[in-house]
């Protein structure tokens, strides 16, 4: 009897050992998993430091910056730099490694100006329910990148934009006037006066004039200039110095009143300013 109560015991002895060593094993990936996810933590915090103010550091000074081991500070580093993702420089630091320039690229070209333009466009269209478009000056062409239609019932029909033979719309004179001084002398050598409506200007003279107050006012306003019974304005929008994109409302003159007029400039010369400020800021 004895020995079936000490078998009895044993048995529960190991049965218990069983359970515990198998609730070891399942909770045992949590501490493991933590130590994994601030491993990756603290080697994202240490590629972070690098900026334009230091492009270089020692491992000495993450190890103080991070108040932390100068041998577990090895460690995030070599893993850095196995993957290219810093290199150590002459002096014995480490600055920033080759594999960022494709990663940095893909950045940028995910961040693109129709990105950065959109929510400013979006809130100009809903703002006087017109439609608006922006555009890229592409040789003598003026691309349209993309358009928001008029929320009103009554629309204008979608009309290409372009600089030749002869820009007559706010977005080809906008563009026109924001070119280059060489690319503005190919393109006048070009252009052949044509006569769109009786409100056409229709001389290069006169065009010269117009394209120095666009500079200087910054926008371009077209009042049936190309299409009878249309009205439009534009202004650039500044990438790298160069205004070879602009932000264009278009619309029915009668909606696009006298009266209205002075309050639509302001507010497409401002959404341009605010797509200008947003490409500065991702360096597009």
């Amino acid at each position: 009897m004895k020995d079936s109560t000490a078998a009895r015991s044993v048995s529960r002895r190991r049965a218990r050992t069983a359970r515990e060593t198998r609730g070891a094993s399942v909770a045992a990936p949590g501490p493991r998993l933590r130590a994994a996810n601030t491993t990756a933590d603290r080697a994202i915090d240490t590629l972070l430091l690098f900026s334009d103010e230091k492009p270089n550091w020692s491992a000495a000074e993450i190890a103080a910056r991070f108040d932390m081991p100068r041998s577990t500070v090895y460690r995030y580093l070599n893993s850095l730099r196995s993957y290219a993702l810093i290199v150590e420089d002459a002096d014995g630091g480490f600055q920033l490694g080759p594999r960022i320039f494709p990663l940095a690229r893909i950045a940028k070209a995910s961040t693109s100006i129709l990105t950065v333009a959109a929510p400013h466009l979006g809130a100009l269209n809903r703002q006087f329910g017109e439609a608006v478009t922006l555009y890229e000056r592409v040789g003598h062409e003026a691309i349209a990148l993309t358009r928001l239609e008029s929320l009103h019932r009554v629309r204008i029909n979608y009309i290409r934009g372009q600089l030749l033979p002869w820009p007559a719309a706010a977005s080809s004179k906008v563009l026109l006037a924001h070119a280059s001084r060489d690319e503005q002398r190919g393109l006048f050598r070009l252009m052949v006066p044509e006569r769109y409506t009786e409100k056409t200007i229709r001389s290069i003279s006169a065009l010269r004039s117009v394209l120095g107050r666009i500079r200087r006012e910054g926008y371009a306003y077209s009042d049936q200039e190309r299409d009878h019974g249309i009205r439009g304005i534009a202004a650039p929008i500044f990438s790298q110095e160069e205004g070879r994109y602009c932000v264009t409302m278009s619309g029915p003159s009668f909606r696009l009143t006298d009266k209205k007029r002075p309050q639509m400039i302001s507010s497409v010369v401002r959404t341009a300013a605010k797509i200008s400020e947003a490409l500065l800021q991702t360096d597009y």
